[in-house]
């Protein structure tokens, strides 16, 4: 048999550990609930972070922008003046040639619709790439086998567009256009000729570029096709 101050001491034990459970559990909750608030509620500094470092982009645009304005002047300056030094002039890369990169790429889209990823290299005279700056013209025909040439798609970019295209990634660095091209019929093409040609801003002199780019189907496009 159990007496009274045994069960006493039994329901003392009970009483005793219930209220630390239930204090232990409570505690963990906020807890969590604190943690929770934390990750939902925007936070003020986060914002102004973000606005510090997009103020310093911007910043740093005006800078590049403002020292490059600085180089033009000096250039001009320098030109004017005629003083260049002989070394100099010697050692100044000057455009030799622009070229149909291999890089350029043709994706059927649909059976007489392509997208054309136009990818030039221009270069020195020693075979290095050069920035430049004029005026591209290019001009694009589907070839259909057992068919003539058709026209499929043209475009122009200025200086300002051109400079817009300046691609420099794993593959080196080039321009690259984007022309959307279409041609009559229903027949796939399976490559396009290119004929292509940059002038030259500062020197007036044309470049003629030329090349034949395959047409890679896409698997809808092939569906579609069949």
């Amino acid at each position: 048999m159990v007496d009274g101050r045994t069960m006493r001491g039994m329901n003392l034990g009970r009483m005793t550990f219930r209220p630390a459970l239930t204090t232990t559990t409570a505690a963990t909750a906020l807890l969590l609930a604190g943690c929770q608030g934390r990750a939902l509620v925007p936070n003020v500094a986060d914002g102004l972070r973000a606005e510090v470092v997009e103020r310093t982009r911007e910043r740093d645009d005006a800078r590049a922008k403002v020292a490059e304005l600085e180089t033009k002047i000096a250039e001009l300056t320098l030109a004017r003046d005629a003083k260049i030094d002989p070394e100099a002039a010697e050692a100044m890369p000057a455009l030799a040639g622009v070229a149909l990169s291999g890089l350029s790429t043709a994706r059927l889209v649909d059976p007489n619709k392509a997208t054309l990823a136009l990818v030039i290299e221009p270069s020195d005279g020693l075979g290095r790439f050069l920035q430049i700056t004029g005026t591209l013209r290019a001009t694009v025909v589907a070839l259909v086998p057992g068919r003539e040439p058709l026209s499929a798609g043209k475009a122009t970019l200025g200086p300002k567009a051109l400079r817009e295209a300046y691609r420099s990634t794993a593959f080196g660095t080039h321009y690259t256009v984007e022309i959307p091209l279409a041609w009559e019929g229903s027949d796939s093409a399976r490559s396009v000729a290119i004929a292509a040609e940059f002038t030259d801003a500062l020197t007036g002199k044309a470049y003629p570029i030329q090349g034949t780019v395959a047409i890679v189907k896409l698997a809808s496009a092939g569906s579609a096709a069949r």
